[in-house]
């Protein structure tokens, strides 16, 4: 949405996704996990397959359940959400998120623990995939 919460402190604005949302009467909420719970700019977070548990590696610690705590929070907070569009490779936010050592992608937090449809804004792009969004969300 344009919000500097990268963890390097940038920032992702995608306007078609903003337009769509525009024109097909979508309000949009931005959040933030990883912000929320360590500002911006942080450390970077990587996943890594540690034997039989995905962990979340920010500065040499495991941080994995308090993404999934904020998540679970962040959703309380908007009960009246109808779903959720999350960004590329983001560990919170991701929808196919590479870990290492695991072999296979996972979905990040924000889509791990939610009860509405998700997906991420690469998904959408094309016409297909934002019918098929929208009629996932207009059934809640």
């Amino acid at each position: 949405m344009g919000n500097s919460v990268r963890w390097n402190g940038a920032q992702k604005v995608n306007e078609k996704l903003l337009s769509w949302c525009s024109e097909n009467d979508i309000e949009l909420t931005p959040v933030c996990p990883e912000d929320e719970l360590y500002g911006t700019p942080r450390s970077p977070i990587r996943l890594i397959q540690i034997e039989d548990k995905t962990c979340a590696m920010m500065n040499n610690d495991d941080i994995i359940d308090e993404l999934d705590k904020k998540c679970v929070e962040i959703y309380a907070r908007h009960p009246d959400a109808v779903g959720f569009i999350g960004i590329s490779k983001s560990p919170t936010c991701g929808i196919s998120v590479g870990v290492k050592n695991l072999g296979k992608t996972i979905k990040g937090s924000m889509h791990k623990v939610s009860n509405v449809p998700t997906t991420e804004a690469s998904h959408i792009k094309h016409e297909n995939a934002k019918r098929i969004f929208l009629k996932r969300i207009q059934k809640g």
